[in-house]
């Protein structure tokens, strides 16, 4: 019994060994980093509340704020947009791909009831700003937010 159990953790540790040349190689390769993204992206987003506001912070470089929509839904904060691909004329091979393109959408919970009707949005250097007064909450509200160039 003894010989099958050496027997197995030799197997075992073969296979380990196996196993960690295989990372090492590929994490090594000269192959392209690729991100695999879904048809929907969403992009990073900071919320943060003070004692009158919450306030957003949404990362979308490369976009016209045409293509913004910003709506306060009952108790969410919903974006949605598209960010249309460069139109380049590249013949080559990508080293290395992470910039997502198309249509996103990021709906987010908001941590108090607020006053729609008093929410401010402005687009600046590639960021997204909505400030959203704290309110009490009321009847059930969908408003769609203005987004100016500052």
């Amino acid at each position: 019994m003894d010989e099958l159990r050496k027997r197995f953790w030799d197997t075992f540790e073969q296979m380990q060994e196996d196993f960690d040349r295989f990372f090492d190689h590929y994490a090594h390769a000269k192959h392209p980093s690729l991100v695999n993204y879904r048809m929907r992206w969403s992009p990073p987003c900071n919320v943060y509340e003070t004692e009158e506001h919450i306030r957003v912070l949404v990362e979308i470089a490369g976009m016209c704020r045409e293509a913004l929509d910003v709506r306060i839904e009952d108790d969410r904060l919903i974006l949605r947009g598209t960010r249309a691909a460069p139109e380049e004329n590249f013949h080559g091979n990508y080293q290395q791909m992470e910039i997502a393109f198309g249509e996103f959408e990021l709906e987010l919970p908001l941590p108090s009831p607020v006053d729609a009707e008093h929410a401010k949005a402005w687009y600046q250097n590639g960021f997204l700003h909505v400030i959203l007064p704290k309110g009490a909450k009321g009847k059930p509200l969908s408003i769609t937010l203005a987004v100016p160039e500052r």
